[in-house]
C-alpha cells in the first residue's frame, strides 16, 4: 500500500474517532460551579457571602453612575453567578423572583462589551434583588 494512501486511512480513522466521541454528561443537581463549595452548605449563607464579596468592589448605593466595570468587578459578579447556580434553587421559595433577577442582570454586567449606561441600570436592579435576598436570609 502506498504511504500516502496509508496516511489518508490513518487520518480518516482519527477523524472518525473524534466524530464519535460520547456527549458530555448531563448536568446533575449536585454540580458545583464554585471551587470549595459543599452541597450541604446553607444556601442563604453562601449566597449572602458571595453578594458581600462582590459589594467590596462596588461603589456605594446611589453612586452607580460612577461605577467602573473593570475585570475585577465583573469577575466578582460572575462569582455570584456561580454561587447562584450552585445554591439558588435551595433559597427560600419567596426569593425565586430575586434570584431570577440576579441571574438576568449578571448576564448584562459580566460582558466587557456591555455599554456603561446598560450596566448601570442592571447594577441598580441587581442591588435591589441582592438586598431582598440579604434581608430575607438575615
Amino acid at each position: 500500500m502506498a504511504p500516502s494512501r496509508l496516511l489518508a486511512l490513518a487520518a480518516l480513522g482519527l477523524l472518525t474517532a473524534c466524530a464519535s466521541a460520547p456527549p458530555p454528561p448531563a448536568a446533575a443537581s449536585t454540580d458545583l460551579y464554585v471551587t470549595g463549595a459543599d452541597p450541604a452548605d446553607d444556601p442563604c449563607q453562601r449566597v449572602v457571602s458571595a453578594l458581600g464579596f462582590a459589594e467590596h468592589v462596588l461603589k456605594p448605593a446611589g453612586q452607580e453612575e460612577s461605577q467602573e466595570f473593570g475585570e475585577g468587578v465583573r469577575g466578582r459578579i460572575a462569582y455570584v453567578e456561580g454561587v447562584i447556580l450552585s445554591y439558588g434553587e435551595r433559597l427560600p421559595a419567596g426569593l425565586a423572583e430575586h434570584t431570577a433577577t440576579l441571574k438576568r442582570t449578571i448576564r448584562v454586567l459580566v460582558p466587557a462589551a456591555t455599554p456603561h449606561e446598560k450596566a448601570v441600570a442592571a447594577l441598580k436592579e441587581w442591588r435591589a434583588a441582592a438586598t431582598a435576598i440579604e434581608e430575607t436570609c438575615a
